[in-house]
This record gives C-alpha cells, sequence and structure tokens, in this order.
C-alpha cells in the first residue's frame, strides 16, 4: 500500500460505500480515503468529477462483475489515465458482487445471515441501515485477506484485481 498522495474510491453502491467506510474507519483494514458512489461499469466518469481530483491521487475503482459493460470501464479507465491528477488506477473486482464477496470472506453460508434479514431481496437495505457492520463482521469471522481475493472468469478477466493493495491486513483486538 502507498504512503504518498490521496486516495478516492469510486464504489458501485450503498452497500460496498458502507463497508468501505467501516473497514477504514472503524476497522482500519483498507487504506483512507474519499469514497463516493458511481458504478464504473455503467456510467462514465465526467470532467466535472476528474476536475475535484487533488494531485497526486490514486483512485480505485469498486465494481461488481456479474453485470454491467466492460466497454464503459475501459473507458473510465482511459480517462483517468490521461488525468493530470491521477498517480494510479487500482480495480476491485467484486466476484459476482458485494453479496458473493461478504460470504467468501465471513463465516456464513448465505449473506443474509449477516444481516438478518428475511430474503435476499431485504439484504441491501438492511445492510445499509445496520448500526453495528463492524461487530456483525467480527461476530462471523471477517477475514480481510478473503474479500476481493478472487479474480472474475467472464469479460472482466482481463482487469487486474489490485485489492492486496488497499489492504492494511488484520488488527489483533
Amino acid at each position: 500500500m502507498g504512503k504518498m498522495g490521496n486516495y478516492q474510491y469510486y464504489v458501485e453502491g450503498q452497500n460496498e460505500e458502507k463497508l468501505i467506510s467501516v473497514l477504514k474507519t472503524e476497522m482500519e483494514l483498507v487504506c483512507p480515503g474519499k469514497i463516493d458512489v458511481l458504478n464504473v461499469v455503467q456510467e462514465e466518469l465526467t470532467t466535472v468529477r476528474l476536475m475535484q481530483l487533488k494531485p497526486q491521487t490514486t483512485v480505485i475503482l469498486v465494481f461488481d462483475t456479474d453485470v454491467g459493460n466492460i466497454d464503459i470501464l475501459k473507458k473510465n479507465i482511459d480517462k483517468l489515465d490521461k488525468c493530470s491528477q491521477v498517480r494510479q488506477i487500482w480495480c476491485i473486482t467484486q466476484v459476482e458482487n458485494i453479496e458473493d464477496e461478504l460470504v467468501r470472506s465471513c463465516n456464513i453460508k448465505a449473506v443474509t445471515q449477516l444481516t438478518g434479514s428475511k430474503s435476499g431481496k431485504d439484504f441491501k437495505h438492511d445492510f445499509i441501515t445496520l448500526k453495528n457492520l463492524k461487530s456483525k463482521l467480527e461476530q462471523f469471522d471477517f477475514d480481510i485477506e478473503k474479500i476481493w481475493s478472487c479474480s472474475p472468469k467472464n469479460q472482466y478477466k482481463e482487469i487486474k484485481n489490485d485489492a492486496s493493495k488497499i489492504k492494511k491486513g488484520k488488527k489483533k483486538s
């Protein structure tokens, strides 16, 4: 993990925003940085958004690999590559989505166990409104090394997964 510059996360949705916020502040497991919701496999980065980046910013793109358009992602990476404010671009591929990543990194069989949700449909809302995410993650043996540790096997397989660059490792309680 780099020590210089600023970090800007662009995350797919509110669930990723909440998870990364807890991982960076309460658990201190990923590098700190500003988090904005922007689905980089569905929406193109605007010039206005790029102008808001500080010099020497490492941009971290967090996105699902089960849907979306790799061409839009490539356009966004290209725009960031050409932006003078951007020092590096790191991609974090969620295989297939955040729910799968949480099951992989916690000792649970279904993501609904984490939130006590009645169904998968209720999970997203329940996750966002969860007040004690850190303790829930700890309760289910969350392992920072397991989240974002797989590489996609579909159209996104050519995108390098840089998740290891943001991880600080486990904190001993």
